[in-house]
């Protein structure tokens, strides 16, 4: 049974495969479509202008009077300007009433974003752990039911 299942499969990807056969190959000389001259696509047309204008531009080469140039600004610009005006920044933050909100428990700002979230209905009740809930007497009595095993 086992030779005859594997001779059948084997046909069968045998027709499978000179089925597909046809499209696999492209058509003939005779066979091929007429192209259309009246489709100038300009954008296609371009792209393939552009490698033509590399050979317009310098050559890309290291300067050495430019790398001077260029250390002279980035070097204090990076080291010494930034982070300062970012410590500066991270500083008058840091000294704002609204620092750091979100750890501090009952922040005014925090309080008031809470109060916006709760007004969404689709976040209304997200506190209580009953929501959502199918049948809560049901839950309630297999809670008991689980304390009353677990008792010591």
């Amino acid at each position: 049974m086992a030779r005859n299942s594997g001779r059948v499969l084997a046909v069968a990807g045998a027709c499978a495969a000179v089925s597909l056969v046809g499209q696999c190959f492209v058509p003939g000389p005779l066979a091929a479509p007429v192209p259309e001259l009246s489709n100038f696509n300009p954008a296609l047309a371009a792209s393939a202008a552009l490698p033509v204008l590399t050979l317009l531009a310098e050559d890309a080469e290291a300067k050495y009077g430019d790398s001077r140039r260029w250390s002279a600004v980035l070097v204090p610009l990076t080291t010494l300007v930034i982070p300062a005006a970012a410590m500066g920044i991270f500083t008058i933050y840091v000294s704002s009433d609204d620092a750091f909100y979100q750890f501090r428990a009952g922040h005014p700002r925090g309080m008031r974003e809470e109060k916006e979230l709760y007004s969404n209905p689709l976040y209304a009740g997200r506190k209580n752990p009953m929501e959502g809930l199918v049948n809560k007497d049901d839950f309630e009595k297999g809670l008991d039911e689980a304390w009353e095993r677990a008792k010591p």
